[in-house]
């Protein structure tokens, strides 16, 4: 059971990561075309983030702080993991906040970039866009020619179906560290913008088989760095541009018109539902560590372990929504009377 939910679910976990960071870009955009980003933008995004993040950091080092080194300790506490060439360091404490070092990158150039962007002409966006694409696609590419250096290996690590080390520098340059993941992030806002101005097509059709296509490519044949995110960052951007402009096509006959009406349905839909996904993935390591440790899960039969992967998940739900609603709400209903006056000032 093991052996095939690894096989199946891992090259998922990657794509999924490059989803969340590309639909990351892109929702920001999103919402800044009726309220651009002011003054208050960067401790709005900080107060999305900083009260789960130092939760689940304190939970994990109350509980299992002798798995971890001070400096990475120190790190992820700060949120500089991602800047550490060194899995000790970037998966210390809450592995899956690493990604986090990439988004406050990502909202502190925010701004500067949207304003940059937006006076941007719509060929220009395709050329910004298809440069972005190509970097994605192509540095893990080149990379494949150098020296690998020291390698690690981890459950995640698989090729063809078989678990691989992998080059410790190369991983983390193509995979977490920050100035390349916001690419993605960058892919995701002009999409945006292309969507909001209506030039982007609604075919959901072709960019869902590339998908596919991309995830039985990495399963059957590619190395591991191509299958981190180059495979599928043209399928992903896609996809995600078609669902939108399908979705704000439906609030007027006129593409060109719909940023007028954006920020009512299918923000209201992707807020809703990303208030309680963002706790999923914040909590989810505490419960594999405490499942490793206590539960002991591996060598289960097949329905045993369907079990424990259903339960496992339903707990991360039940403790997000909880955390959203005695945790979130509370700090950001405290703290959003000053920012509103540092917005005024």
């Amino acid at each position: 059971m093991q052996e095939v939910y690894y096989r199946i679910f891992n090259p998922s976990g990657f794509n999924s990561v490059s989803f969340f960071i590309v639909l990351s870009g892109f929702i920001l955009t999103w919402i800044s075309a009726n309220r651009p980003p002011g003054r208050g933008f960067v401790a709005r995004r900080l107060l999305r983030i900083l009260p789960v993040h130092f939760l689940t950091w304190a939970v994990v080092v109350c509980a299992f702080s002798s798995m971890f080194t001070g400096p990475g300790l120190f790190a992820t506490l700060t949120l500089l993991q991602g800047w550490f060439p060194d899995h000790a360091v970037y998966w210390a404490a809450n592995a899956p906040a690493w990604t986090l070092s990439t988004e406050l990158v990502l909202y502190a150039m925010f701004p500067a970039v949207y304003r940059y962007l937006s006076r941007r002409t719509d060929r220009a966006l395709f050329l910004v866009l298809g440069l972005l694409v190509a970097v994605v696609v192509l540095l893990p590419a080149a990379l494949q020619a150098l020296p690998d250096g020291a390698k690690f290996a981890n459950a995640a690590f698989t090729e063809r179906g078989h678990l691989v080390s992998v080059s410790e520098w190369k991983y983390w340059l193509v995979y977490v560290f920050p100035l390349t993941r916001v690419v993605e992030a960058l892919c995701g806002m002009v999409v945006c913008l292309l969507v909001l101005r209506g030039r982007w097509t609604r075919n959901v059709l072709l960019p869902t088989a590339l998908l596919v296509l991309a995830v039985v490519v990495e399963e059957l044949w590619a190395p591991i760095l191509l299958t981190l995110s180059a495979l599928t960052i043209v399928p992903i951007v896609l996809l995600i541009g078609a669902l939108a402009a399908k979705e704000a096509a439906g609030w007027s006959t006129d593409a060109s018109a719909a940023p007028q009406g954006l920020p009512t349905r299918a923000v209201a839909r992707v807020s809703a539902y990303g208030t309680y996904t963002f706790g999923i993935y914040m909590y989810q390591w505490a419960f594999i560590l405490v499942c490793q440790r206590y539960l002991r899960p591996w060598g289960n039969g097949t329905a045993t372990g369907v079990l424990l992967v259903v339960a496992f998940y339903a707990v991360c739900v039940a403790v997000s929504i909880l955390s959203s609603r005695y945790v979130e709400t509370p700090v950001n209903r405290f703290t959003k009377p000053a920012i509103t006056a540092y917005e005024k000032r």
